[in-house]
């Protein structure tokens, strides 16, 4: 479970199920807002992501009384709502690990900006690659990270660095101050409890992907 701050100033808990759903609906209420829809209902929400009108309502309850029976949700204030739960009403700095054919594709995807991710420093182990202009953003050295993510106050890093060098560079952003990893990094890294880590190894998204069709079970 995880704490969030609920809409009376109390800590509300979450599942990582609810947390990923608002993800959804976000997505979703942005899109029916750009089309002029004011208004939106838990059934269209629920039919959007595939799920029961009654889930989206017990998921929605977290953010207050936002809802009129009959009526539905206003887009606008329910965006703000989930934004706040999310911790994206707010401009997130961003450090990058291993500016390789990953870490470049992951910088010029323009939806980390939309969702207030703002890159501000870069830094790779190549000597061969410190000094370079990398999407408008000057490759460090390691060596450079600490003093340069407390001056930008950097809280978030993304790690797109070999396997062999992942639990380095985690331990060392880490010791610079990072609050929050990405870890592309196919390997298992360990962080202390006060710093939040999410995983994205694709190879395993793909052997799930496999399974399902393998056995023809729809996740």
């Amino acid at each position: 479970m995880l704490l969030f701050p609920g809409p009376n100033g109390a800590d509300g808990r979450l599942s990582r199920a609810t947390v990923t759903r608002f993800s959804l609906y976000l997505r979703h209420l942005e899109e029916v807002l750009n089309k002029g829809a004011q208004k939106v209902s838990s059934k269209q929400l629920g039919e959007a992501i595939g799920i029961t009108d009654a889930q989206v309502r017990k998921d929605l309850a977290c953010l207050g009384n936002l809802g009129q029976p009959g009526i539905g949700y206003a887009s606008v204030e329910l965006i703000a709502a989930i934004r706040h739960v999310l911790g994206i009403d707010r401009v997130w700095s961003v450090a990058l690990v291993g500016v390789g054919n990953l870490g470049r594709a992951l910088l010029r995807y323009k939806g980390f900006q939309a969702r207030g991710f703002r890159f501000v420093a870069l830094f790779d182990k190549d000597p061969a690659l410190t000094g370079q202009q990398v999407e408008g953003l000057r490759v460090r050295g390691l060596e450079d990270m600490t003093e340069t993510i407390k001056a930008h106050k950097v809280e978030l890093g993304l790690l797109a660095v070999p396997s062999d060098s992942a639990q380095f560079v985690a331990d060392s952003l880490v010791q610079a101050g990072i609050r929050g990893l990405l870890n592309f990094a196919p390997v298992v890294v360990r962080v202390p409890p006060e710093v939040s880590l999410v995983a994205v190894d694709l190879t395993v998204q793909l052997e799930q992907l496999a399974f399902h069709v393998h056995t023809g079970n729809v996740p």
